[in-house]
């Protein structure tokens, strides 16, 4: 593309992005802002209002006298987004506007032993909506999906570390739907969606920390730090302890996740579980661990249980050392955290004794809380999908050039 038509498709761009993060704003507003000229921007306003990416609504109130102004918006319901995020316990099946919205969403469980059925369900219900809305593949701009683990985007193949035989999921989805396929890890679909819905954030590194594992992301300048492979901003599989056994999924002794996961604690937990050993927890889970959960661990350990409050100290203490090494590498702004873990308060106070007694400066100011909601964690795989076709790859869809 030569340097001329780079730019007014970048200008159109941040037009297009300007007017999202800004609703029911004017032109004049607009050239104030971004420094267009007034000709200008009426071209792109034009090119935009054709394509039926933007919409005028009401005349906006002034002050001054001469001709009112009209209100800008994105046309949000221009089309539909097909969302499916994968986990190893369940698939959330997503339909969404452009902002994006929900309009409708269904989770059902993962079939690990079967991919094939686990997709024949998945589209069952897509079709269903489909033709419960009186709708057609032509009202959709394209599929996105968020899974957890290992994940090949160039070959469309996740499920490798989950499922009993990984899935060529894009192939699939090719098979039922003629749109554009993203799909993406789900650590990195977070952070993708973080910087959407928080643009401000657009220079941080995030650890996401459940009971599905750990993992990271980076994003840097507003643009996300990966490669074909997705083995960028990996924290949950650096080597902590090489003492210790091999990890299953990365293959590397002692790593982050194969100590502190919810599943290493649970099996550390429960080889000598009993009423002797773990009297507090063992009130929580009723004697039977069969009914052990996140919620009851942080109850025993926020009642005085001993055992448990050494597990979760080792656990803070190594996810301190790891966000202070990784911080040393990527010169991340901030570090955004998310999960399970990150949200209960006893665990925030371990990790920030430990990342303050091991680093002298000032580090903790760097560190926060994701904002994300749960409703914005469900579109995670539509977001991908807008902000590739409408906000970054915009000419490749709608042929502005």
């Amino acid at each position: 593309m030569k340097q001329l038509e780079k730019l007014k498709i970048n200008n159109i761009m941040s037009v297009l992005e300007f007017i999202r993060l800004n609703e029911n704003c004017s032109k004049k507003y607009i050239a104030a802002s971004t420094g267009l000229s007034s000709t200008l921007l009426t071209n792109i306003c034009n090119h935009l209002k054709e394509k039926k990416l933007i919409i005028e609504g009401d005349m906006l109130a002034s002050n001054r006298a001469g001709r009112k102004e009209v209100a800008l918006n994105i046309n949000y319901s221009l089309k539909k987004v097909i969302g499916i995020n994968i986990s190893s316990e369940y698939c959330e099946i997503v339909i969404s506007d452009l902002k994006p919205s929900i309009l409708f969403s269904k989770k059902i469980p993962t079939n690990l032993q079967d991919s094939n059925k686990l997709m024949e369900s998945i589209f069952e219900i897509i079709f269903s909506y489909i033709k419960k809305e009186k709708l057609s593949i032509s009202n959709f701009a394209g599929v996105g999906v968020s899974s957890k683990g290992t994940t090949d985007i160039e070959k469309g193949i996740i499920g490798e570390d989950f499922l009993e035989t990984k899935l060529e999921i894009k192939k699939y989805i090719e098979q039922k739907l003629d749109l554009p396929i993203f799909i993406e890890n789900d650590v990195k679909s977070l952070s993708i969606a973080q910087n959407f819905f928080f643009p401000e954030y657009d220079n941080f590194f995030l650890i996401k920390y459940t009971i599905h594992g750990i993992g990271g992301a980076i994003f840097k300048d507003g643009i996300l730090y990966t490669n074909g492979e997705n083995a960028v901003g990996k924290i949950g599989h650096i080597i902590i302890d090489p003492k210790e056994d091999y990890c299953p999924v990365c293959k590397r002794k002692g790593c982050l996740e194969s100590i502190i996961s919810i599943n290493r604690i649970k099996k550390e937990l429960e080889k000598d579980f009993n009423q002797k050993n773990y009297p507090i927890l063992a009130e929580e889970l009723n004697n039977s661990f069969t009914t052990f959960n996140i919620d009851k661990l942080f109850s025993a350990f926020e009642k005085g249980s001993i055992k448990v409050n050494t597990i979760l100290r080792k656990s803070a203490s190594l996810m301190a050392q790891s966000i202070i090494n990784t911080y040393a590498i990527t010169g991340s702004k901030k570090i955004v955290l998310y999960g399970d873990f990150f949200s209960y308060p006893s665990y925030m106070f371990l990790l920030e004794q430990y990342i303050k007694e091991y680093q002298l400066t000032d580090f903790w100011s760097k560190i926060t809380i994701s904002q994300l909601s749960f409703e914005q964690e469900s579109l995670v795989s539509c977001v991908i999908v807008i902000k590739k076709m409408f906000y970054e790859e915009l000419n490749k869809y709608f042929y502005f050039i």
